[in-house]
């Protein structure tokens, strides 16, 4: 069999064989460098197939790939299924997956004829994850190896014949009542301290936050546009996927002013170091963690801020459908659920009706 390395008359690297049956030379299109040719020495075979490959569309054989090559190609092809922060997020999910190593050899790059429930149950096992992290990961392996099923590459998808692991309960939300606001604000500083407050009196999501630009805040009308949102680097509709409209309270109001300050003519409201927007709320959510940690307060997040606000609204008689309104949410069952604290009651009130 011939197996070649030589330059061409341009100075690149061109792999000679007859690996196929007939010969062919093929260019890697690489100017020639003695690093280079000791890699195409190394992996003659595979780099002279992927040239072969590319120049005479020879399509890849699907029962052949790899648990990451095949994953990666479902992805692809059910991506029109998903937002495009959504598609990134879930890439990166499976790429993490992909490289669980187990038994000295990566989850990935294992055939998927070879994985066996025994696989999916080590994964689980040591993997590091909480149970509710790994039954949200796992969604995407079952997804792939369901396709190989219905590809007739595997005869069973393993992932439904594994059992997840126990959950462990999850962490209650907070609820902060207006003594509690007014001392996390108290000792929070800097730019920290007006994400914290605008937060606290308009309920946008940590990713709305950090997407909020000057020209959002409309100064006349005293109202915020929300129409965008920032998750992993990259900016999106919201998560309704509806633009809406929170007014600006009093002290909504003092945050934004003092922020104007900070960030001065930029253009976000919150900026990073090099003066650009955040690239992820989970900056300004650690930041807030260990504020708490730091003066000894319940653990929480800037979600809680959220769940907090809406209570409060209640709380003080603001109409339910004006508060679906500026949270931007759909329907009052979710609201009511999961962003609604303990109210409490006046029962004086109805005492003093004379009879």
């Amino acid at each position: 069999m011939i197996r070649r390395i030589y330059e061409n008359q341009h100075g690149i690297i061109t792999l000679d064989s007859d690996i196929f049956g007939e010969r062919k030379r093929l260019s890697t299109g690489k100017k020639s460098d003695k690093y280079l040719l000791k890699y195409y020495e190394k992996n003659f075979e595979t780099e002279y197939k992927k040239l072969y490959d590319e120049k005479f569309n020879v399509k890849p054989d699907i029962t052949d790939l790899t648990l990451r090559e095949y994953g990666k190609m479902i992805l692809e092809l059910t991506s029109c299924n998903r937002k495009k922060n959504v598609q990134t997020h879930v890439e990166r999910i499976f790429r993490l997956t992909c490289d669980f190593k187990m038994m000295g050899k990566l989850f990935g790059d294992m055939m998927l004829n070879d994985i066996k429930p025994t696989h999916i149950l080590m994964w689980q096992k040591d993997c590091g994850l909480a149970s509710q992290t790994i039954a949200s990961h796992r969604v995407y392996i079952g997804m792939v190896l369901q396709a190989a099923m219905n590809d007739d590459i595997i005869r069973k998808n393993p992932v439904p014949l594994v059992k997840l692991p126990k959950r462990v309960p999850v962490r209650k939300k907070n609820f902060y009542n207006e003594d509690e606001i007014k001392t996390i604000i108290g000792v929070a500083k800097g730019q920290l301290k007006n994400y914290i407050q605008l937060a606290c009196f308009t309920g946008l999501r940590g990713s709305e936050l950090i997407a909020l630009r000057w020209n959002d805040i409309d100064f006349d009308k005293n109202v915020i546009r929300v129409d965008t949102r920032i998750v992993d680097g990259e900016e999106d509709i919201t998560k309704s996927g509806k633009t809406r409209f929170v007014p600006i309270f009093k002290q909504a109001m003092e945050a934004i002013s003092k922020q104007r300050i900070f960030s001065g003519l930029r253009e976000f409201v919150f900026i990073a170091h090099h003066g650009g927007s955040l690239y992820d709320s989970d900056v300004m959510q650690k930041a807030f963690r260990r504020l708490l940690d730091k003066h000894e307060m319940e653990s929480g997040t800037i979600h809680d801020l959220r769940r907090s606000f809406n209570t409060l609204l209640k709380q003080y008689g603001y109409p339910t459908d004006w508060i679906l309104d500026i949270m931007g949410h759909m329907d009052d069952k979710v609201n009511r659920n999961h962003y609604t604290g303990t109210l409490r009651v006046d029962m004086t009130k109805l005492d003093r009706i004379a009879l």
